[in-house]
């Protein structure tokens, strides 16, 4: 993945949605072996030896990359073709993380859940905004002209990240499991997904505390969330990430972890 590029993210994207569509839903051997994720579930590595009921506890950056808009294009469009397109930007969104040195943890109707780490938090939360601009520049600039070019309507994308422990637990019946990530930064991460717009960023206050002095995020203006009990009231920060402004560093960003976790990258 070292020459990971936006043309790449886009290539992959329109083909596999072209094959489907050419196949009429019949998927062809030379699609699977274009998607090359078929055989392999979506998870963490490190959590995925749980038992039923045990738990790890672990420091991440929690990532919501979701298509804004497609409950709307499921009621005026053809099903299979809002569900082809679907998967092809789901694929791509799944490839990108990777290739950032991310886990892809899960798939959510028409988005992706997916974990940064544990590692350094620095590098953790860089390379999972780096993720999220170079996958909302690459649907923006890449699949959108040729969707157009199709006389297809184009997509939209945003983007919720928060950084904070998480707690990994396999729950289920013995028969039955999955490892479900649960904490606060989880549920923050998918509040700045909720909160963002298209071709928005929002993050929250704790990915921001890692990224000292940025210039690349400001307080959001719904910002701050208040949370209250027995009284007492605590606050906690919305902000948003101005992910424009970092795409000129992304190739080389991208080039130097050339697909590694960053759970595994040292700073010395």
């Amino acid at each position: 993945m070292t020459n990971y590029t936006a043309g790449m993210f886009g290539d992959a994207v329109m083909t596999d949605f072209s094959i489907r569509r050419a196949s009429n839903g019949v998927v062809k051997e030379s699609l699977r072996a274009s998607a090359g994720l078929e055989s392999k579930a979506l998870g963490h590595p490190a959590y995925e030896d749980l038992r039923v009921g045990e738990r790890l506890t672990s420091p991440m950056v929690m990532v919501f990359i979701d298509l804004t808009d497609f409950t709307g294009r499921s009621f005026w469009d053809d099903e299979t073709e809002v569900a082809d397109l679907a998967h092809a930007l789901l694929t791509g969104f799944v490839q990108t993380v990777t290739a950032f040195g991310g886990f892809p943890l899960g798939l959510r109707g028409d988005g992706l859940f997916a974990g940064f780490g544990p590692g350094n938090a620095h590098i953790d939360s860089v390379m999972a905004l780096s993720a999220c601009a170079f996958a909302l520049d690459a649907v923006q600039n890449e699949v959108n002209p040729r969707l157009q070019g199709r006389n297809i309507q184009p997509v939209q994308a945003r983007a919720g990240l928060d950084y904070g422990r998480i707690t990994f637990v396999r729950s289920g019946s013995q028969e039955h499991s999955e490892v479900n990530p649960l904490g606060f930064a989880a549920n923050f991460a998918a509040k700045c997904e909720k909160q963002a717009n298209s071709w928005e960023i929002v993050i929250g206050q704790g990915i921001a505390e890692q990224l000292p002095d940025s210039s690349t995020f400001s307080r959001h203006e719904k910002s701050p969330k208040s949370y209250q009990r027995a009284g007492l009231v605590k606050t906690y920060n919305y902000y948003q990430y101005h992910w424009r402004r970092t795409l000129k560093h992304i190739p080389g960003t991208v080039q130097q972890i050339n697909g590694k976790a960053t759970a595994s990258i040292t700073i010395n």
